[in-house]
């Protein structure tokens, strides 16, 4: 078990705090300086109707707190929080109720991606919302067919946050060396600026932030960037004062453990996120 200062240092860095208040007064903050945010609930692999409920209603509530047409805040489900974990209709059962909320008031809904064997499921979800527009799916460079399922969901109008990942995959279905987790990165963004009409790159990798700035030159193109809150808050701002339209992603909640966790085991982030614990900019 984390130390009680640790406690107070991951959750003070990376993650609101355990309440929709929290999550909403945090998004502020970053919505004063210009930065949009993400609110994600914290908690996955969830199979009791009772917390997949509890999980529901948080993102109803969190919507309920926003206000109508504030482009500035979106939400991020994690299909295995709304019942896919139980069953496919589940989760697109409650998908629609987030999601109608939220066309309600102008805002968009995007699906997080989670463990390989779920990105079948979890794009039939998409699908079942596609249509509307107002709904984006997150899609990770470090697997090898994100490239054909771009292509293939983009033919469908297909909205994308393009991350590198974070889950542990095998070598068949994941690609392991950071030079070709990169590569599929920048292969991705490329095919996304040219046949996609919107999407968002969420990285924290300077090299990934900057060449799809390039391209955004080159394709005259807007798009939208991302990071996770506490990472590098300060890159956001710079990014920010550079026109580019940004988004600090927010997690909250009881659940922090093992976001934490996973968060500092992710490939290439372990180094960046202690010096975020020592010297990032909280915002």
């Amino acid at each position: 078990m984390l130390s009680g200062f640790m406690e107070k240092r991951l959750a003070g860095k990376w993650i609101a705090g355990p309440t929709v208040d929290d999550a909403i007064t945090r998004g502020k903050k970053f919505k004063a300086l210009g930065i949009g945010a993400i609110f994600n609930f914290l908690g996955e692999a969830l199979t009791s109707s009772e917390e997949i409920e509890e999980a529901t209603n948080t993102y109803l509530n969190v919507i309920k707190a926003i206000e109508p047409e504030d482009k500035m805040f979106q939400v991020s489900v994690k299909p295995t929080q709304i019942g896919l974990s139980v069953s496919l209709d589940l989760a697109k059962k409650n998908l629609d109720r987030i999601v109608k909320a939220a066309m309600e008031k102008h805002l968009f809904t995007w699906i997080d991606m989670e463990e390989s064997q779920l990105i079948d499921s979890t794009i039939e979800l998409y699908r079942s919302q596609i249509e509307t527009g107002s709904v984006g799916l997150c899609v990770q460079s470090y697997l090898r067919r994100t490239l054909d399922d771009v292509k293939a969901l983009s033919k469908e109008g297909g909205i994308f946050r393009l991350v590198k990942g974070a889950y542990t995959e095998d070598e068949k279905v994941a690609f392991k060396a950071k030079s070709e987790i990169n590569k599929s990165y920048i292969d991705i963004l490329e095919y996304m600026f040219e046949n996609t009409k919107m999407f968002m790159v969420a990285s924290h990798d300077e090299i990934m932030v900057e060449k799809a700035a390039e391209l955004a030159e080159k394709y005259h193109k807007d798009v939208w960037y991302a990071m996770l809150n506490g990472i590098r808050n300060q890159y956001l701002l710079d990014l920010q004062k550079r026109g580019k339209q940004v988004f600090a992603y927010i997690p909250f909640g009881k659940k922090w453990i093992q976001y934490s966790v996973r968060r500092m085991q992710e490939a290439g982030h372990m180094s960046l996120l202690m010096k975020s614990m020592l010297h990032g900019k909280k915002i």
